[in-house]
């Protein structure tokens, strides 16, 4: 199909861009006017943490990737590889809860992020499988099992109650805001030095694309410390807005490590002990029914993170801005929707807009295995020119059956993340109204489970339907140049047939088990 100049929509473009940009000052603008009486903390906070999405964004993409191209894993053996790494760090989140309150938000911060920058560090000095795993996936598993719980318990105590909805809004804002990041980072390095290229590191030798874009991951940990380093600790916002310092503990030589064990010791009984009371609540096992339900959406968000990127170059090609068709697309849609949606659907039912939102991101996943004869008269409109040949940059003269499969993951996205942007935040609402009274905090815990779930089932299957739909092989030629020779993938749409199978077990089941399921709620 070839190129059609589309100057003429330039300045309208641009106009739209700028609105874009106007509009997300004023989200920033309001949430500052806001949260006023919150301690500039909530911004440390959460200005160091857009530093670290950023870069945890560009690992993700990447990881899969490295495994195979530079330690040299099949694509069953990352995938596997992937599936125990979130398997294990799931586990530990459980287990450091109770470290928050034992070491404080200060140092749980200071210690995670060391952690993740020694993990990048390793990960792209080394390709030694024991090096990699050690000093790489090691350490980042700790260091994303103390981020996770400690943002939230920061955020609780820098907020009031009539302000914690808008400090979460904003964090999540600012965090999405870093994955876009990381996704024009991704797709921006593999453009320039290639797929398969090599960069010149002083002390270090040459490195692969991968191993160089960990690099620079590397790199983006660092500014956030110092927004971590002027933290001031032990501070709590009351609800009458006057800022308390919470009394420190007493200091014991050498005592620190064995109270951060005790500490993970105190955090599983402690899990163990919610999970015990509220198993004999029947709105329990409403909300494991549900959870269980919700599976399936949240298998496909996943394997945006392991199969899209192996998926999209093979498919697509060497170079291909898979970056910008998930890495963008998704976190730029929640920026701007989530808020919109909020306001249009207040009045419906936080049951319904789950049930809404889960059936539309079930059903994106199907835009993948439509005919080309389906997106060949979107690509030829200026709607479809505007996608792959301006943002996506494909090249002229590529095949309509190619433009289509750009056109049908974008279609993908796009859908599935306005679903998302329905159902996650109703999912919370939801959890709240069904929780008894005075247990909403462990039930809003609990709600983390099927992303926890999730990720290994995903890791585990992921290389699988690679290696069965879009096989590869990576050769080296005579000159020492790097390739990758593409087997059959005629049949790649299959595994999105796999995908979206196990994604509408959501939307069916929200639907035949709704009347047990539905909490009481008032539509008004």
């Amino acid at each position: 199909m070839a190129y059609v100049s589309l100057k003429w929509l330039y300045p309208f473009i641009w106009v739209v861009v700028g609105a874009a940009f106007i509009y997300l000052i004023y989200m920033i603008r309001s949430y500052q006017t806001g949260l006023k009486t919150s301690p500039r903390e909530i911004w440390f906070v959460s200005i160091s943490q857009v530093t670290e999405f950023t870069a945890y964004s560009i690992m993700l993409m990447t990881l899969t990737l490295f495994l195979s191209s530079d330690v040299g894993l099949s694509d069953v053996s990352a995938g596997n590889y992937m599936g125990y790494w979130n398997l294990s760090y799931t586990l530990l989140i459980f287990g450091v809860g109770s470290l928050v309150d034992t070491v404080g938000i200060k140092k749980i911060l200071v210690i995670g992020t060391i952690l993740a920058i020694i993990s990048r560090f390793f990960l792209f000095v080394s390709t030694n499988f024991w090096v990699v795993t050690i000093l790489g996936f090691v350490p980042q598993a700790v260091s994303v099992a103390f981020l996770s719980p400690v943002i939230s318990v920061a955020l609780k105590r820098y907020t009031k109650s009539d302000t914690s909805a808008m400090g979460f809004a904003m964090f999540y804002t600012l965090m999405n805001i870093g994955f876009a990041c990381g996704g024009l980072i991704f797709d921006y390095i593999r453009q320039v030095y290639g797929e398969y290229g090599v960069v010149a590191m002083p002390l270090i030798g040459e490195i692969s694309t991968y191993r160089f874009i960990l690099f620079v991951a590397f790199l983006i940990s660092f500014p956030g410390m110092f927004f971590i380093s002027i933290l001031r600790d032990g501070i709590d916002l009351n609800d009458d807005g006057v800022l308390e310092f919470l009394p420190k503990k007493a200091k014991k030589e050498g005592a620190f490590i064995p109270a951060m064990i005790h500490a993970v010791k105190e955090s599983f009984k402690d899990a163990a002990k919610v999970f015990v009371n509220v198993s004999k609540q029947k709105a329990f096992w409403k909300f494991m029914a549900l959870l269980g339900i919700l599976l399936g959406v949240n298998y496909v968000f996943y394997h945006f993170h392991y199969t899209f990127p192996k998926y999209g170059i093979r498919v697509l090609g060497e170079g291909a801005k898979i970056g910008n068709i998930y890495g963008v697309l998704n976190p730029a849609i929640i920026i701007f929707f989530v808020p919109l949606i909020a306001w249009l659907t207040r009045k419906w039912s936080a049951y319904k807009m789950i049930t809404i939102g889960s059936t539309l991101s079930a059903a994106s996943v199907f835009f993948v295995i439509l005919p080309d004869s389906f997106y060949a008269p979107i690509a030829d409109s200026v709607f479809g020119r505007l996608i792959w040949q301006e943002w996506l940059g494909v090249p002229e003269g590529t095949s309509v059956s190619t433009i289509s499969v750009y056109l049908a993951l974008c279609f993908f996205v796009i859908f599935f993340t306005v679903g998302e942007a329905i159902w996650s935040p109703r999912l919370m609402e939801y959890t709240a109204k069904i929780a008894p009274k005075g247990q909403e905090g462990s039930y809003l815990s609990l709600s983390l489970l099927p992303k926890f779930i999730s990720q290994p089932l995903v890791g585990f299957m992921s290389g699988k339907l690679l290696e069965v739909y879009v096989p590869a092989t990576e050769v080296i030629n005579e000159a020492g140049v790097k390739s990758q020779v593409v087997g059959d993938i005629s049949h790649h749409y299959m595994i999105w047939i796999w995908v979206g199978s196990i994604a509408v077990i959501s939307p069916i089941g929200m639907i035949i088990f709704g009347k047990f399921l539905r909490a009481h709620e008032s539509s008004s």
